[in-house]
């Protein structure tokens, strides 16, 4: 169990069997190691497996060679190489409630995708733009049980800064290297970290869909302009932004929702609020108007259940703004059209979440009712719009959303600001209302950077490291040891990952991963992706990241994708351990915190996803044997009325699992 919730009797025990699963769900993937002495095969638990009597048998070339109920991985002899693997999984009886096959080997623990270059662009001006993969987001968007990557190729003009830049493009492709489509933005569009797309399945039909922001001259994946709702008759000889990359007032701004199988264009709406809405974003003398569009022209988004109807359903959320003004609506796709669930304005200084945003956003069910909670930075919005806690700690660069401390009821929010007049450098927050845990005392400048992750094993909790501080802390805010040690000399803390097959999570940055050592207080190196394949290059500049970081396939571990050329082809390289674990958790996608957090690691400046529970905390209670009868809980987060969801949190109307209602867990 997760610590959110205070178990007083046992598990209620039904019949019926797990939600049977079909095509790729397990995610069973096979590769050679990094010596070519043995083959690694894992493959996912999910959240409908009982973690006591689930059986797991591998079989290769039709030969039983593993029958585990501990783990979900195994190495097994080279002789295997050439084998065709299949996984059945039985439940407590013995019956079979899931298969997958047809797995072979993959020659190496990176595996490439092959990109389609889009080509140079032309400007009008003139100058000649190239291509770099960028972000990636993941989700099935065919419906297979396999996920795709979705993958926005940046245009060598894109700045810091609001200027005009070559077309944004948003291709997808298959793990096998298959090209789905490819989505132009076109010219209207201002490339970069300002454009976050949105994948996931918005109106429950077994596929994804991609919601972004669009605007005239945009293509959907057929190249087709689009047409559809406000694009109908839409004249897209007409420029939306300026010579400088204002936006105008012959402009449009809208959003559009995209077939995710096809790209085609579903529907069309408008973005709100228009850059419009102020006649300047007036920001410590930087004002927006004609020639200078920075502070209106950030946007933002997210997925987040939110309450359609009584009921817990994905919607698009967009967020205008960070410095200052800020203004966020919520977008419904129900397979028809898109529609606007509410809005949020917040134009007066000190309310709201003016002048409180990051560079990022993130999304959990912060207060426990069910619903999703967007969390800006240093303030959070409920899932009606309305404001639920602002801290007035005002702009930073990084925000964390997870469970960091096993003492405190709920999630946590870990953040770094950027402003002087702020009282910390640093912060962890509680989820729910907001309030400072423990703050580490301002010193006067942009903080930069900082990076929270359970790493050490001698204290409970997670650990973090900022810029600010020379100490790895503890969540209580206690020096452990300084964090520049061993392997690590650089300030970049960007993302952290579960790699080598313990509960901890390891270093990720710079294409390395390194681990804690609590025992001589230093990093020791993991392992180097740049030295495989075609190398890893990082991307967004300073902040070195990944293209994406992800569970999957495979077993609870995560995957890093990076972008590699090898002469004048691009590819995609996903890298996977091989290391064998003793453990077993569920694929980490059956997690709503880390889910949705897959869905925005595009938004802004990228920061890690990580998990709404503890695995170490998680493996405590495995430990402890498997109830029986009812459970009832002691969990004031959960009302009596409250929509059913799962221990991980994800809401789970109607399938089968490990549920919550009212105030009793149920297992199915």
């Amino acid at each position: 169990m997760t610590k959110n919730l205070t178990i007083t009797m046992t598990f209620l025990l039904c019949a019926a069997t797990a939600l049977a699963e079909t095509g790729k769900q397990r995610g069973l993937w096979a590769c050679k190691t990094q010596n070519n002495s043995n083959v690694f095969v894992s493959w996912r638990m999910r959240a409908t497996d009982n973690p006591w009597r689930t059986t797991y048998k591998l079989y290769a070339n039709d030969k039983l060679v593993k029958t585990l109920t501990d783990r979900t991985n195994t190495l097994l002899g080279y002789s295997t190489a050439k084998a065709t693997f299949r996984l059945e999984v039985l439940d407590g009886e013995g019956n079979i409630i899931d298969t997958q096959e047809g797995v072979t080997c993959d020659g190496n623990l990176f595996h490439h995708i092959k990109l389609e270059y889009p080509g140079d662009y032309t400007m009008p001006d003139g100058t000649v733009v190239t291509y770099t993969p960028n972000d990636c987001s993941a989700y099935d968007m065919d419906g297979d049980g396999e996920q795709e990557i979705i993958m926005k190729w940046d245009p060598s003009n894109t700045t810091s800064i609001c200027t005009p830049t070559g077309p944004q493009l948003i291709d997808c492709y298959k793990l096998d290297g298959t090209r789905l489509w490819r989505i132009d933005l076109g010219p209207n569009v201002i490339a970069g970290c300002r454009v976050t797309f949105l994948c996931y399945d918005f109106d429950g039909d077994g596929k994804g869909e991609l919601i972004t922001k669009t605007a005239q001259g945009t293509k959907d994946g057929a190249g087709e302009l689009l047409s559809k709702g406000v694009a109908e008759g839409a004249d897209h000889t007409k420029s939306s932004i300026n010579a400088s990359g204002v936006i105008t007032s012959s402009g449009k701004e809208w959003v559009t929702c995209f077939d995710g199988v096809t790209g085609k264009e579903l529907y069309t709406t408008d973005y709100w609020p228009l850059f419009s809405i102020r006649s300047n974003w007036a920001d410590d003398g930087k004002t927006d108007g004609a020639a200078y569009g920075h502070r209106g022209n950030w946007f933002k988004g997210c997925v987040a259940f939110l309450d359609v109807d009584g009921k817990p359903t994905p919607c698009a959320v967009t967020v205008r703004g960070i410095y200052t003004y800020s203004y966020a609506a919520a977008y419904t796709w129900d397979g028809t059209q898109l529609s606007v669930l509410w809005k949020h304005t917040s134009d007066k200084k000190g309310q709201g979440i003016y002048a409180q945003g990051a560079h990022s956003l993130t999304v959990g069910d912060l207060d426990g009712d069910g619903f999703d909670e967007v969390m800006v930075g240093a303030a959070a919005l409920d899932h009606d719009g309305t404001l639920l806690w602002r801290t007035g700690l005002g702009h930073g660069d990084a925000t964390h959303l997870g469970d960091f401390d096993p003492d405190n009821e709920g999630m946590e929010v870990f953040m770094i600001t950027e402003e002087a007049s702020a009282a910390y450098d640093a912060a962890l927050l509680d989820a729910k209302t907001g309030n400072v845990l423990f703050g580490i005392t301002q010193t006067g400048g942009d903080t930069g950077r900082g990076l929270i992750l359970d790493c050490d094993a001698t204290h409970d909790g997670a650990e973090f490291i900022e810029m600010a501080e020379t100490n790895l802390m503890t969540c209580k805010g206690e020096a452990i040891a300084p964090w520049k040690a061993g392997a690590i000399t650089s300030a970049s803390i960007n993302y952290a990952i579960y790699w080598d097959g313990d509960l901890l999570r390891e270093y990720h940055d710079r294409s390395h991963v390194d681990k804690w050592n609590s025992k001589n207080s230093t990093w020791d190196r993991t392992m180097t992706l740049y030295n495989f394949g075609y190398g890893a290059n990082t991307i967004n500049s300073t902040k070195y990241n990944c293209n994406l970081q992800c569970d999957l396939y495979g077993d609870w571990r995560e995957e890093a994708v990076y972008w590699a050329k090898n002469g004048d082809d691009f590819y995609l390289t996903i890298f996977t351990t091989t290391t064998e674990s003793a453990y077993k958790l569920p694929w980490l996608r059956d997690d709503h915190t880390y889910d949705l957090a897959i869905a925005w690691q595009n938004c802004g400046y990228n920061q890690p996803p990580h998990l709404g529970y503890s695995p170490v905390e998680y493996y405590k209670e495995i430990a402890k044997g498997e109830p029986s009868g009812i459970i009832t809980i002691k969990n004031d987060n959960v009302k009596a009325d409250a929509p059913a969801r799962d221990l991980w949190g994800r809401n789970a109307d109607g399938r089968k699992g490990l549920y919550i209602v009212g105030n009793k867990i149920i297992l199915q």
